[in-house]
């Protein structure tokens, strides 16, 4: 009875024993584990940081040899600027010394124009006699005025210089001829005078001319609206305001 109890108590004690192994290991297989990931971690941060350190300094050393090029290239540049300055020197020179030959010449030219303006200025206080219609009385005429027949149905009367009026006899050379184309009472007449462009004086001593010539004909009994008298501009060098027309239209 005894031997058999001693061997069953052996029995209940093996398990016990084995726990404890297998816990043991466990422990020591989480603490290896524990140590590894903390080397691991330690190992991983330190590639961080140097890496870090690699691309700042890489960084760096780029920036200065970048800054050093720059440098290098405004040496060139500044280096580059003087030798164009000094070459352009002799140009600039040159440029200098023909303005001024200019700005001499322009005063010169400044002094003529204002000299010329004086003598303008003198010359303005010169009295300049003009033909106006306050001045337009009947006198005498210093120069016979002509009248001539022309082929056609036709009478030109070529004025003297400066005068705007006709003679009594110069009147009635003109009435004879005229007769000799028309009686003046059928038909109409029409006064015709080419006057210089651009000059209202020559319009002036045109329209008086023609007058002059209408009003011989009012004088002889023709109609005033059986006269046409027509002034007309030209820029044409025969153009002589002297010269009346008159014309007789059937």
């Amino acid at each position: 009875m005894s031997g058999h109890s001693d061997s069953s108590d052996g029995g209940d004690l093996f398990w016990p024993g084995y726990v404890d192994a297998v816990t043991n290991l466990a422990i020591n297989l989480l603490f290896v584990i524990a140590v590894m990931s903390i080397v691991v971690i330690g190992i991983t941060l330190q590639i961080a940081q140097m890496t870090k350190k690699k691309a700042i300094e890489e960084a760096q050393s780029h920036q200065t040899a970048s800054s050093a090029s720059s440098t290098q290239e405004k040496q060139k540049g500044e280096a580059a600027k003087d030798a164009n300055a000094s070459t352009k020197d002799p140009v600039v020179s040159q440029l200098q010394q023909t303005i001024s030959e200019y700005q001499k010449k322009l005063e010169q030219t400044q002094k003529q124009l204002q000299d010329a303006q004086a003598k303008l200025s003198s010359s303005d206080s010169v009295p300049i006699q003009t033909v106006q219609a306050s001045q337009n009385k009947p006198t005498d005429p210093k120069q016979p005025n002509k009248v001539q027949a022309m082929n056609q149905e036709a009478v030109m009367i070529v004025f003297s210089p400066d005068v705007v009026t006709m003679a009594p006899t110069e009147v009635a050379d003109l009435m004879a001829k005229l007769k000799k184309i028309s009686p003046l009472n059928t038909g109409r007449w029409e006064i015709n005078v080419i006057s210089p462009k651009g000059f209202s004086e020559a319009v002036r001593l045109s329209f008086y001319r023609a007058n002059a010539a209408r009003n011989a004909l009012l004088e002889n009994g023709v109609s005033s609206q059986a006269v046409d008298m027509k002034i007309n501009e030209s820029a044409q060098p025969g153009a002589d305001n002297s010269k009346v027309l008159v014309k007789w239209l059937p």
